[in-house]
């Protein structure tokens, strides 16, 4: 679930409640401008960071070596492994085989004997092209620039990038011609389950 409107606070949060009743337990979602402040309404803070944006032609791009597009689901469950491994924040499985047949959605890793040691996962939509989920095992930028230049080269140049990311991985891609331009946090229940 994503919030999509900045104003509309209150009808986010009676959708909220209206979902937890429906689902029985409290869904977790994307508040997309950092607006919603839930913890005293039975959820914890995943994370916070800052949507991302590179105007079209603003990158420059060229093919990186030793990546591979993950087409079956032995390398996707390698792939999400060494994701997870890198510091991700769930150890839940997120990416199902479903995804490897959407054509407006590549998941990319650089290979490192049997495992990935970066990856990135790259989708289209009509006005942008989202990178997501960069992962580096390896603790170099070169990670970041390959998988944008993944990005740029698999659907169009002529569209702006955008993502979102926080920390060192939101300095490198700053550095690498990105700006900041909102926030977000992703809320997730605070009970157990």
């Amino acid at each position: 679930m994503t919030t999509l409107d900045p104003d509309a606070t209150e009808e986010q949060l009676i959708e909220i409640g209206r979902l937890t009743d429906r689902l029985g337990r409290r869904p977790g979602f994307k508040d997309g401008f950092s607006r919603l402040d839930l913890v005293n309404k039975g959820f914890q803070l995943l994370f916070s960071a800052s949507w991302i944006w590179a105007e079209p032609h603003g990158i420059s791009a060229r093919a990186p070596q030793d990546w591979a597009r993950i087409r079956d689901a032995a390398a996707l469950d390698r792939w999400e492994h060494s994701w997870k491994v890198s510091g991700s924040q769930t150890d839940a499985n997120v990416f199902t085989p479903a995804l490897l047949s959407d054509p407006n959605m590549h998941i990319y890793g650089r290979w490192a004997g049997d495992s990935f040691d970066a990856g990135c996962i790259v989708n289209r939509s009509t006005q942008a092209v989202g990178i997501s989920n960069i992962f580096n095992m390896t603790g170099t930028p070169q990670a970041f620039r390959d998988a944008i230049s993944l990005a740029t080269i698999a659907f169009s140049p002529d569209v702006p990038l955008v993502g979102y990311d926080s920390g060192a991985a939101l300095n490198e891609m700053i550095k690498l011609g990105f700006r900041s331009v909102g926030k977000l946090r992703i809320w997730l229940s605070d009970d157990a389950s």
